[in-house]
């Protein structure tokens, strides 16, 4: 038996990947292990979803105070105080200090959230110290971990040019994706939630934030391409945190004049997922264009849900998609609006691509996660 630290303090209801990662992970090892202990590490300051409660599983409640000061002296007074044989994090920056046995699991290499730090607005001296931290203590991190999952072959390939991890010290690990994001078969249910949205006549979802990776810019330039060239009915729905104003997307929407034709569906944290499944399953097309994917949790949600996807032909895209989708260059949005339309217009053509999604979806299984990370843990605890 192994005693186990995991680090939980990203989950809370409002959360999105990395929240999702270690919630459904907690919830999968415990219905799988009940022979190790567990020590799980929360962010007190959040509010927190259903967690498993069992006699192995304990919950340490703390309250972070900013990522360095938790990194290199809150974490090693934790780990020092609850001896956990192995330590399982999300965070790619480790304490220097602490012998505690390291499993990192990676969704990406933090060199694009850094390199997008340093041209947001207001630049604060902490948001610089927070870089050049990050940067520095990465590698170290990489070199301090004992096994290092990741969420895609992208991301392996990533560490291995990038970074000269050794192949072998690396385990690639799909995240899965929750049992609420599959095909609906109330005809019912898909019609009212194309009235609730204002598009009896279907629409297309495409998820955004406002991280500039989602190329929200280029899907509204396809989908005002394609409606114009193909007369397609449907409309657009925007769905995320993004704000119209300051990303720009409401300027261009006027510029385009499709006002009338694009709708802003909201963000849906955790706590919601339910009403994201629903979305997904009445849309007729999803479309993630997206520059830069770790793994993509919004194309192997849609493909669960039965919808088509179309996304980008870079990073880990290709690889969860596969062949149940169509890629297209990020910047082409020619290409994309071709897709737009020809998956629109081409019944055929949807329907297999439903069916490939349905299936390749099933790749990504919490269950499966979780079995191979109790390997990992198994083994380094003997």
């Amino acid at each position: 038996m192994a005693i186990i630290g995991i680090d939980a303090t990203s989950i809370s209801v409002a959360g999105k990947g990395v929240s999702c990662y270690q919630h459904n992970l907690i919830k999968a090892l415990a219905v799988l292990d009940r022979q190790n202990s567990y020590y799980v590490f929360l962010d007190k300051r959040n509010i927190l979803p259903e967690l498993p409660r069992q006699s192995n599983f304990n919950y340490i409640r703390i309250r972070l105070l900013n990522h360095i000061i938790w990194d290199q002296f809150q974490l090693p007074g934790i780990l020092r105080k609850y001896n956990p044989d192995i330590y399982h994090t999300t965070s790619d920056t480790l304490p220097v200090l602490g012998k505690t046995k390291t499993v990192l699991y990676i969704f990406e290499i933090p060199d694009y959230r850094v390199d997008l730090m340093s041209t947001c607005p207001g630049n604060s001296l902490y948001s610089r110290i927070s870089r050049g931290y990050d940067k520095a203590i990465f590698p170290r991190g990489l070199r301090k971990a004992v096994v290092i999952m990741t969420s895609s072959k992208s991301t392996e390939a990533d560490l291995i040019k990038k970074y000269a991890v050794q192949e072998d010290k690396i385990k690639v690990v799909y995240p899965g994706i929750s049992d609420c994001f599959r095909a609906s078969a109330d005809d019912t249910a898909l019609i009212d939630t194309r009235r609730k949205y204002n598009s009896a006549g279907g629409y297309i979802l495409h998820i955004s934030s406002s991280d500039p990776r989602d190329n929200t810019p280029t899907v509204i330039r396809a989908f005002k391409k394609a409606s114009q060239e193909a007369e397609i009915p449907q409309k657009l729905i925007i769905a995320g945190n993004v704000d119209p104003v300051s990303s720009g997307i409401e300027r261009l929407i006027m510029e385009l004049n499709l006002k009338d034709k694009i709708i802003f569906g909201g963000y849906f944290p955790q706590g919601r997922v339910g009403e994201l499944a629903a979305l997904y399953q009445a849309a007729d097309l999803y479309v993630d264009p997206s520059l830069y994917e770790g793994f993509g949790f919004q194309v192997a949600e849609a493909m669960a849900c039965g919808v088509p996807v179309i996304a980008s032909n870079v990073t880990s895209l290709p690889e969860i998609v596969g062949d149940a989708g169509i890629m297209v260059s990020p910047k082409d949005v020619d290409g994309l609006a071709g897709a737009i339309a020809r998956t629109l217009l081409d019944t055929g053509l949807r329907q297999s691509m439903r069916q490939k999604g349905l299936a390749r979806a099933k790749y990504f299984n919490w269950e499966i996660t979780a079995r191979q990370t109790q390997e990992i843990y198994n083994k380094l605890g003997k």
